[in-house]
């Protein structure tokens, strides 16, 4: 009887154990997804590699750290993690989406919503007063 409860506690606790290492992992998730919302991205960036140090892959987390390797610049480190997220989730659209960009930003060619960006930009500025000047008042 003793045996059975000991081996009943035991097991308890080691469910415990992994209730809680879930918990944390999703508590660091969560955490780090707030600071990138801020721009925090080097923050971010530690968070999400601290979760998966805890030793659970996740593609959609490698994608999150390619996503602050761009913000960062580290270009290269980011292609890296994105092909990472690729080999553990090869038909996740988003992923493969945000990599695309990623090759065109490496290739120096802008991709459909950096070509509208620079449009909207053109049309607001365009008949506009530069800073500074008095435009067209007082003629």
């Amino acid at each position: 009887m003793k045996r059975w409860i000991l081996l009943l506690v035991s097991v308890s606790i080691a469910l415990s154990f992994c209730s809680a290492r879930k918990n944390y992992f999703k508590s660091e998730v969560d955490f780090a997804n707030k600071l990138a919302a801020q721009g925090m991205w080097k923050e971010a960036y530690f968070r999400w590699q601290k979760a998966l140090s805890r030793g659970k892959e996740s593609a959609l987390i490698h994608n999150n750290m390619a996503v602050a390797l761009e913000k960062m610049e580290k270009f290269k480190e980011a292609e890296d993690a994105y092909k990472k997220a690729l080999k553990l989730s090869p038909g996740n659209a988003l992923i493969k989406k945000n990599y695309e960009k990623l090759k065109r930003i490496l290739e120096g060619k802008p991709g459909e919503e950096e070509k509208k960006r620079k449009k909207k930009k053109k049309k607001e500025n365009s008949g506009m007063p530069k800073k500074g000047s008095k435009g067209n008042k007082g003629k």
